[in-house]
């Protein structure tokens, strides 16, 4: 009786598991779950609670020479919490994009959207000042804050820039504002205009509305 080759049977079969076990590898690999952006989302908004601060930013689309601001942004535990329960709310809303809440997809997977802190309260200054001048006063009416739409209309703002006599010089100091700092909170935002003046922005579902200008 011819001998086989001593292990030949064994090998065969453990090279054969062998390749079975790489294909179930490969399957489960290219099944990998990525996840969506309601997991995104929601996982942001728990690091933000619970202050893991490096873990949230990495769910952002924050590049990295602009984490350090981020880090500062969201030292403050009002703002932090502010951000989450802003992210939350939006949830249920979310498709890829929310009033206060957007996300890209890149190839590392979906990211959270987070602009300069600051970016967004002087784009809304600015649409304010913008529509003034420019006379669309349904716009800037719209720019205002709860409490200023429930005691404007258009026409009636309209009327009270005619009026008030200093409203083209507080405007002028607006648009210097612009230019200058502005200071971030968990509920606003506010445009110093010096002598213990500024320029107050309030946020109301997520957007910033303008309160005042002194």
């Amino acid at each position: 009786m011819k001998k086989g080759t001593p292990g030949g049977p064994l090998r065969r079969v453990l090279g054969t598991l062998s390749m079975l076990s790489l294909a179930v590898s490969g399957v489960v690999t290219g099944c990998a779950h990525t996840p969506g952006p309601s997991e995104v989302a929601a996982s942001y908004a728990q690091a933000l609670e619970e202050n893991r601060l490096a873990d949230a930013s990495a769910l952002t689309s924050v590049p990295p020479e602009a984490r350090p601001a981020f880090l500062e942004h969201y030292g403050d535990a009002s703002v932090r919490q502010a951000r989450a329960k802003e992210v939350r709310e939006a949830l249920p809303r979310l498709q890829a994009r929310a009033p206060a809440l957007t996300l890209i997809q890149e190839k590392e997977g979906w990211r959270v959207v987070e602009e300069k802190p600051e970016d967004a309260p002087r784009a809304a200054l600015k649409g304010f000042l913008d529509a003034v001048k420019a006379g669309d006063w349904n716009k800037a009416w719209s720019l205002l804050s709860d409490p200023l739409r429930a005691r404007y209309t258009p026409e009636r703002l309209r009327e009270d820039f005619k009026r008030e006599p200093l409203s083209a010089e507080r405007v002028r100091r607006a648009r210097l504002a612009l230019e200058g700092d502005v200071r971030v909170t968990a509920s606003g935002a506010e445009f110093p205009l010096g002598a213990d003046r500024a320029v107050r922005l309030v946020r109301e579902a997520g957007e910033y509305r303008v309160a005042a200008i002194e």
